[in-house]
């Protein structure tokens, strides 16, 4: 597994990637990084367990069809599934912070799915 490392000496925040990349940060630029990443904390825990190998299925209730034009916007890739009714997919990457937010604030159900190959997968029955 490939991760960065972290060394915090001499009032400096070095951090070096997987590939040899190296950034060094003063204190006031990691406090800024730090708040930063605070601020995304969401966003990177979902990305975090995201790959392109799988989706997002929406489950919308009949009366969260109101909120279908503003998730759409947030998620252009976002189509209804034909295999299922009041459900709609969209790759898991395509799902942006803004999204994630505006799913959290409708209260709407959403799953992570590996990709369908199948377009019965999501059949109800």
């Amino acid at each position: 597994m490939l991760m960065a490392t972290f060394d915090f000496s001499d009032e400096r925040l070095s951090i070096v990637d997987a590939h040899g990349h190296r950034v060094e940060l003063d204190p006031q630029e990691a406090i800024e990084l730090l708040q930063l990443l605070s601020d995304k904390k969401a966003a990177l825990l979902h990305s975090a367990s995201w790959d392109v190998h799988q989706e997002v299925a929406i489950h919308l209730q009949q009366q969260q069809f109101a909120y279908l034009d503003k998730l759409k916007a947030a998620i252009p890739q976002l189509q209804e599934s034909p295999s299922a009714t009041n459900v709609f997919v969209a790759p898991a990457d395509a799902v942006t912070e803004r999204a994630i937010q505006l799913l959290e604030e409708f209260r709407i159900e959403y799953k992570l799915h590996p990709m369908l190959e199948d377009d019965n997968a999501f059949a109800q029955g």
